[in-house]
């Protein structure tokens, strides 16, 4: 119900997954785009996002909230709700199979997503005609649905069996009550950056910087939007509640100051991990050749 799956894990595989979410995050942010016809053209989307995709800023941002709420003592202030704040794009239904293929998604938008074991990614386009698909490097082809690459033929499988099921047992998250305001302004649908999970949440991070968590005992969410400057709030009810951070800084109510410190701590967990893989590959390079020894590959483990 409400964008999850079925039967959600709730083992705590938050180890494991934050090392799988942080390798998948490794492609380029300025990719080469290839349509079908062998043409390329230079992406238009990633070229101004930092290249943690707004992890640190909206760690910083986040941190200003919850150090306000934690001063404020017994004053629960939150400012009033403002529509301009809904984010630009949010993850509304996602199904997890990645023990077999990855993750598959629905944007709010209605764009379709898989993000693949092999940390490679494919995009269903609104129109439902045009595919995206994004290799591990970060280079992007542009296809039509129904005219793929015979080597493709069993990810546009998988991806219609994931668009099927969300369609058939999922329901859109916030789906009639968030509209976002663009004021004219139009951009790339982004894909599903990284993502992992704990025994309380799902974690997704989208290339636009967009970050989400999806709580699972009250099916509570909390969406930064980096763009707007802005936090929705999804409560237990399903009701909608947007808010800009600067108006936060000043008081924020409780539960939404402990899902919001829940995220600022797992932006640390992203950001962290990331460097540990920096500083483990650098000390790889730098190391004098050593005998083979048999080791797992964290793919043989997913």
């Amino acid at each position: 119900s409400d964008g999850s799956p079925i039967k959600p894990n709730n083992k705590d595989t938050s180890k494991s997954d934050a090392s799988r979410g942080v390798l998948q995050s490794s492609t380029n942010n300025t990719s080469q785009v290839h349509s079908s016809n062998g043409k390329q053209q230079q992406s238009s989307t990633t070229s101004d996002v930092p290249g943690d995709c707004y992890l640190k800023h909206i760690h910083e941002q986040l941190d200003k909230v919850v150090v306000a709420h934690d001063n404020s003592g017994d004053l629960k202030v939150t400012p009033e709700e403002d529509e301009a704040a809904v984010p630009r794009v949010w993850v509304s239904k996602w199904v997890d199979y990645s023990d077999k293929y990855g993750l598959g998604y629905q944007l709010s938008d209605d764009s379709i997503g898989v993000l693949f074991n092999d940390f490679t990614k494919m995009m269903l386009m609104p129109d439902g005609i045009n595919i995206h698909y994004i290799e591990r490097s970060g280079e992007e082809h542009q296809h039509i649905l129904k005219d793929c690459p015979n080597n493709l033929s069993k990810k546009v499988t998988l991806l219609r069996y994931f668009r099927n099921y969300m369609n058939e047992h999922l329901l859109k998250a916030a789906a009639s009550t968030m509209v976002p305001r663009e004021n004219g302004f139009t951009f790339q649908t982004p894909s599903l950056r990284t993502y992992f999970r704990t025994r309380s949440a799902i974690i997704l991070h989208l290339t636009d910087g967009t970050f989400q968590v999806n709580f699972f005992e009250d099916h509570s969410k909390v969406i930064v939007c980096p763009h707007k400057g802005s936090v929705t709030f999804i409560d237990n009810k399903r009701d909608v509640h947007s808010y800009w951070i600067k108006e936060l800084q000043k008081g924020c109510r409780t539960d939404l100051a402990n899902r919001l410190r829940y995220a600022k701590n797992m932006i640390q967990k992203l950001i962290m991990s990331k460097v540990v893989q920096a500083n483990a590959a650098e000390n790889k390079n730098n190391s004098k050749p050593k005998p083979a020894q048999p080791t797992m590959e964290i793919e043989a483990q997913i």
